[in-house]
């Protein structure tokens, strides 16, 4: 009985450390529920192969150990088509996204005039793209739109190739100065080939088919440099796929919209060169989710282990002295 109860307390211990996420671009079971679903066929191409098509499936956050992780799951095909997540995660922001910020090679100013969900304001940009070799990732402090070089930061991938990598972001990117205290990290599973299918607009999408979907693009930045928000708060993320110029969207947007084909740059399906036309609040419900903020704390593996062991000696001594 002594060896059970033993065994027990060592499992109920270690459990936490098992829960950790990896990052790696798989859910883990540790994120819970999706918080958003995708609603909408693909405008982009259905994913019949493992670098052609591109979808976003679901959307999951988890605030945990004072890091924010996110997975988006779905397909970013290779052709430097990007994944785009905005956050608000601070006072102030940007509603209606400014063309000052000038980085990605100037494509950032394509954004300008895009218009969010009224309550969403956008403080950060994490992008990521790739073209069969190695993906990449920048992340970019927007700073209300007013800087014209933007703090930022840039990682490719160092670990895996192909459709499944994973790497830090943490050098400089292109038309930023690095602000990142410390490394963000990506994974990037693109073996996905269910989910969403592409076709007619006029279709809702297959729900249950885009919650099934397990792997995508993930990431993990500290809080610390996405302005701190305090436990309480909500964070709110906006995920949009378009293409590598940023100057036309898909239909491929979480949280999901109506029933509709891709939204170009007008937010209509046709192409202007700019994103100005778009605007969220001209389609219902919240083209973003939120994610609570949290103080839950997951142990490190040797703090776990060194707990177990002081609580063995405690079980030795209660022995001894009996």
């Amino acid at each position: 009985m002594r060896l059970i109860a033993t065994l027990t307390i060592l499992s109920a211990m270690t459990a936490p450390a098992w829960a950790a996420i990896t990052v790696d671009g798989t859910l883990d079971a540790s994120y819970g529920a999706a918080l958003a679903v995708q609603t909408v066929t693909t405008g982009f191409g259905d994913t019949t192969s493992t670098t052609n098509g591109g979808e976003l499936d679901a959307g999951y956050a988890k605030v945990w150990n004072d890091r924010l992780y996110v997975l988006i799951t779905g397909n970013v095909e290779g052709n430097f088509n990007k994944i785009h997540l905005f956050i608000d995660s601070k006072a102030g922001g940007e509603n209606v996204l400014s063309s000052t910020p000038n980085y990605d090679g100037g494509r950032s100013q394509n954004f300008g005039g895009l218009t969010f969900d009224t309550g969403f304001e956008a403080d950060y940009h994490v992008f990521g793209r790739w073209n069969g070799g190695a993906f990449e990732v920048d992340i970019v402090d927007r700073d209300g739109g007013t800087c014209v070089t933007c703090g930022g930061n840039f990682g490719a991938a160092t670990v895996g190739s192909g459709n499944i990598q994973s790497g830090t972001v943490f050098a400089s990117g292109n038309g930023t100065t690095p602000y990142l205290s410390t490394p963000a990290e990506f994974g990037f599973n693109n073996t996905n080939l269910l989910g969403v299918v592409g076709g007619d607009p006029s279709v809702a999408a297959d729900m249950t088919a885009a919650a099934a979907v397990t792997t995508g693009f993930e990431f993990s930045v500290a809080l610390a440099d996405i302005g701190s928000p305090a436990i309480g708060s909500v964070i709110n993320i906006h995920a949009a796929y378009g293409n590598g110029d940023n100057n036309y969207h898909s239909n491929q947007i979480l949280g999901g919209l109506p029933v509709q084909g891709n939204l170009g740059g007008d937010g209509a399906g046709g192409f202007t060169g700019t994103l100005s036309g778009i605007n969220f609040n001209n389609f219902a419900g919240s083209q973003f989710f939120r994610v609570p903020v949290t103080g839950e704390v997951i142990p490190e593996p040797s703090s776990v282990v060194l707990s177990a062991l002081a609580c063995l000696g405690g079980l030795g001594l209660a022995r001894r002295k009996r």
